[in-house]
């Protein structure tokens, strides 16, 4: 039998079974919030949880509402907003905007 490092360790066999497991089993944890598997968001199924999760899963993995607080909120929005100008796409519309603000001011810490 081959063994990892000499007679004390585990049989690489052992080892190409296991890392597989654990290795989905740790990339499964790393999901996104609000989405299957991942750290729900409050009022998940709320049209203004949906919004906030449509419109800030489109660059990167939705943060938790209780990230920051809302005044932090406040300076980060219109950051992403610049952002998404800087790729070409389509801004947040006048009432997306204070639907997500809404959600944010809600559930932020």
């Amino acid at each position: 039998m081959t063994y990892l490092s000499g007679q004390a360790g585990y049989p690489l066999v052992l080892v190409r079974l296991i890392f597989p497991v654990c290795l989905v089993a740790t990339l499964a944890g790393c999901s996104t919030a609000g989405m299957s598997g991942g750290t729900s968001l409050p009022d998940m199924d709320s049209p203004a949880a949906q919004i906030f999760v449509s419109r800030c899963s489109a660059c990167h993995a939705v943060p938790h509402p209780g990230r920051h607080s809302y005044q932090g909120w406040l300076y980060l929005v219109p950051v992403m907003e610049q952002r998404m100008a800087e790729r070409g796409m389509a801004p947040l519309g006048v009432e997306d905007r204070e639907v997500i603000l809404t959600y944010l001011q809600a559930n932020a810490r």
